[in-house]
């Protein structure tokens, strides 16, 4: 059997031209079929903030706050731009692609490859015990 990708092509217009949208949870954008968009809006009010937002920042010392709207526009330049979060972040994000990775078997999405291999449960693990660690990501269009 073939199976789908998810990925969003080379840029962020020709990621919208395919139908694909910047999923907070993933720091990707997405194809549907590999979007579980309740899980991510759980997620969405599931920070620290007013309505649950979470806050993100443009530098690593967390003084410059910037929107999920230019969070996802990074993906344009994916060498380069980073973003960071906090490590409560870090740690629900881990919690929820284990929900996702569990849902998956139910609601017919696919787990974009990126995140759904042992490397990332490994990852999630140094999180879990240490969630200081590694609270700076990229945005990918091709997972």
């Amino acid at each position: 059997p073939t199976i789908a990708s998810c990925d969003c092509g080379n840029s962020t217009t020709e990621a919208v031209t395919l139908g694909c949208k910047y999923d907070s949870l993933a720091a990707a954008w997405l194809p549907e079929h590999c979007r579980d968009d309740e899980l991510t809006a759980e997620f969405e009010r599931s920070g620290p903030g007013p309505d649950g937002q979470w806050t993100y920042w443009a530098d690593t010392a967390h003084t410059q706050e910037i929107s999920v709207e230019e969070i996802a526009k990074m993906a344009d330049n994916q060498e380069e731009l980073r973003f960071h979060m906090s490590g409560h972040w870090h740690v629900l994000h881990c919690i929820f692609y284990w929900r996702k990775e569990y849902r998956a078997r139910f609601n017919g999405k696919m787990v974009e490859p990126r995140s759904d291999n042992e490397k990332h449960i490994k990852h999630c693990g140094k999180i879990f015990l240490d969630p200081g660690y590694g609270t700076v990501a990229g945005v990918a269009l091709n997972t």
